[in-house]
């Protein structure tokens, strides 16, 4: 949800405000009496905000009443708004980019900042301590949460919660199963019937344990998320919406001047960190071409996570992002201009969010809210590839969100004889 710029900027088109936006989005154009917002690159940084000497600037949301227009004036300026080239003195004027700067790709450092310790208030400090037996059973989401407001894995840690519920369900499930089938029986433990319930109870803890431990088992989920136990997602449904409420009655901020990382920007409102090679992966950023003897093999890494930002509180956006749609095309070789080279041959990769192709619309209708409002969210990514060769066809594999094409340099596929991919299951069925 993008800021705008009201009416008390017209006539004084005040400058300090694109000082220190951090990615360039405001503008004007000779003639104009106000500075504009791009709402398709604002990033939500509220930098802009407290920066205004005339306070024009409002998220869109609280823009006033009296100044409501502004919002469709805002827009219909970058409707025919052409940026200027970056000046080669590099002056940060209005409507200026930046030397250097490439608008809409994120730069690395920017709005990254080291925040401020939380500690959770006593006695809640000792509540999380104690309780990290029964609070490991709830959701991801409650003890990332509540992981955060302690700030301090001594306090509460999210994994070793986990773990301690997990050991603690290997004897408590077997005990569930154990009365359940002897109800209305005399329980007897050393009977058939009774080794079988305790033998189901722990294959059940383990296969749930085992689950909620699942992203630490792969290699490639950098964020990996600690699940809940079969009973903690139902007490989750109450007990996250109620942590979030009372974050400010829970947590005490230490009264410290923010700091920042190079490049960030320091201003009083919540600022979202993001991962910086999450970023890059949401525009194709992340990819390896390889060359072996008789092919390439080419690989794309797709985003796993949503960013953290105002959009995704706003929006109650999901943490994994969706798989994307892809599609590979490859071009026919380019005439060499020296006949003694191989010619030139393009891949083409572009990637969007999942589309349904009956009704044309975000198969997450949640996402259509956010994509191409902000530079954290744009809509997938083309990636184009020049090699060597004089490929028929080729060959796409994708899995654990990295994507693999395999590009013969003459001929077909099939004619390298590769053994295909084999995941480790198989092996082992």
């Amino acid at each position: 949800m993008a800021y705008i710029i009201c009416e008390p900027c017209v006539d004084v088109m005040d400058t300090a405000c694109v000082d220190v936006c951090p990615v360039d989005c405001i503008h004007t154009s000779e003639g104009e009496k106000q500075l504009y917002i791009d709402p398709d690159v604002c990033i939500d940084c509220a930098a802009c905000e407290p920066a205004c000497p005339v306070d024009a600037i409002f998220m869109q949301s609280d823009v006033p009443s009296q100044w409501e227009s502004y919002i469709e004036v805002n827009s219909k300026f970058f409707e025919t708004f052409v940026k200027p080239e970056a000046a080669d003195s590099g002056a940060d004027e209005a409507g200026k980019t930046k030397q250097g700067k490439q608008q809409g790709i994120p730069e690395e450092f920017v709005q990254i900042p080291e925040q401020p310790d939380s500690r959770l208030r006593a006695p809640f400090n000792l509540l999380a301590l104690l309780g990290q037996p029964i609070l490991g059973a709830f959701s991801a989401k409650f003890k990332t949460r509540l992981e955060e407001m302690a700030g301090n894995p001594r306090v509460f840690s999210a994994a070793v919660s986990t773990g301690i519920n997990s050991l603690i369900n290997l004897t408590l499930y077997p005990l569930i199963l154990f009365f359940v089938g002897f109800q209305g029986q005399t329980p007897d433990l050393f009977s058939s019937k009774g080794n079988l319930m305790i033998f189901l109870g722990i294959v059940i803890a383990i296969t749930e344990g085992i689950y909620r431990f699942k992203d630490e088992f792969s290699a490639r989920e950098e964020q990996p998320r600690y699940g809940a136990a079969f009973y903690g997602w139902f007490l989750s449904l109450v007990a996250t919406p109620l942590l979030i409420g009372a974050r400010s009655a829970l947590v005490t901020v230490p009264s410290t001047q923010r700091t920042t990382v190079p490049g960030a920007v320091d201003v009083d409102g919540a600022i979202y960190a993001d991962d910086i090679k999450e970023r890059y992966r949401r525009y194709g950023m992340i990819n390896q071409v390889s060359e072996m003897a008789d092919y390439y093999r080419i690989e794309i890494e797709f985003p796993r996570w949503v960013p953290n930002s105002s959009m995704k509180e706003a929006f109650n956006l999901p943490d994994r992002m969706p798989h994307y749609d892809y599609e590979v095309h490859l071009s026919s070789p380019y005439a060499a201009v020296d006949t003694t080279s191989t010619p030139e041959t393009t891949v083409t990769v572009q990637t969007q969010l999942p589309v349904n192709p009956k009704t044309g619309e975000m198969e997450d209708p949640r996402f259509e809210n956010v994509v191409g409002r902000a530079s954290s969210f744009p809509n997938g990514f083309t990636n184009i590839f020049p090699i060597q060769a004089q490929p028929e066809d080729f060959y796409t594999h994708y899995r654990n969100r990295v994507l693999e094409i395999i590009v013969p340099k003459t001929g077909t596929y099939n004619e390298l004889g590769l053994e295909p991919p084999v995941h480790y299951a198989k092996l082992k069925g």
